[in-house]
């Protein structure tokens, strides 16, 4: 059966191009499933319109090959798609207001898909499983080990809002009383009326496993109005 269905996808027929944009649907929609169920910018949609958009591109420039012997390169055809979809995967990458950068692993999905969507649209149905499985267990398995690795961390960087009517001595007196060391201060000011000071910070416990402890210490002070990690 697989063999058959390898078969019928190598050969440039109507049955081939079917299978491997089919395939290319499919692999889209699983990673875009992984990236809209956590809520992140590029979801199914976008990630199924590249992956059978890069599929589309080396079934063209086969068939051009084969109409036209050397009109066309599909190699560099192939490497024309990978660079392009970097360039919609800046869309997708953000710095927030406390200067974190989000969507780099979206973004990296999204060049992932594009060339999936190659070796589907290339008949390569061995290749498309294979890394399609290994890019499902990055998101999602290798996902969960990331967070537990950045809750087990000792050293963070801290984005903290001050209420207007205290000082920020008081906030790093209290990280020196949990004994939390701290460096490289930043200060700033919000341009919002009644907010007081924005403070910048890098952050380090003396053991590992204190950091879930001490966010949510620091963020129960009746001064500190938002506080984050990044």
């Amino acid at each position: 059966m697989l063999q058959s269905l390898i078969g019928a996808m190598q050969e440039l027929t109507s049955t081939a191009i079917v299978l491997r944009l089919g395939l290319a649907t499919l692999a889209g929609f699983l990673i875009g499933f992984d990236r809209e169920a956590k809520n992140k910018g590029a979801g199914i949609r976008t990630h199924v319109l590249v992956c059978v958009g890069s599929a589309l591109t080396i079934i063209v420039g086969q068939y051009l090959y084969q109409q036209i012997p050397g009109s066309a390169d599909v190699s560099r055809i192939g490497s024309s798609v990978v660079s392009g979809v970097g360039f919609l995967g800046v869309g997708t990458i953000i710095v927030t207001g406390n200067r974190e950068v989000r969507g780099l692993t979206t973004a990296a999905g999204l060049w992932a898909c594009a060339c999936i969507g190659l070796a589907a649209g290339a008949g390569h149905l061995v290749g498309v499983v294979i890394a399609l499985f290994y890019v499902l267990f990055t998101l999602v398995v290798l996902r969960r080990l990331d967070k537990h690795l950045l809750r087990m961390t000792k050293e963070f960087d801290l984005y903290v809002e001050i209420d207007e009517n205290h000082n920020i001595k008081h906030f790093l007196h209290e990280m020196r009383r949990m004994d939390v060391d701290y460096s490289n201060v930043q200060l700033s000011k919000s341009q919002a009326p009644g907010d007081g000071p924005i403070v910048l910070l890098s952050a380090k416990t003396e053991k590992i496993g204190q950091k879930e402890a001490v966010l949510e210490a620091l963020r129960n002070l009746e001064y500190v109005r938002y506080l984050e990690d990044y």
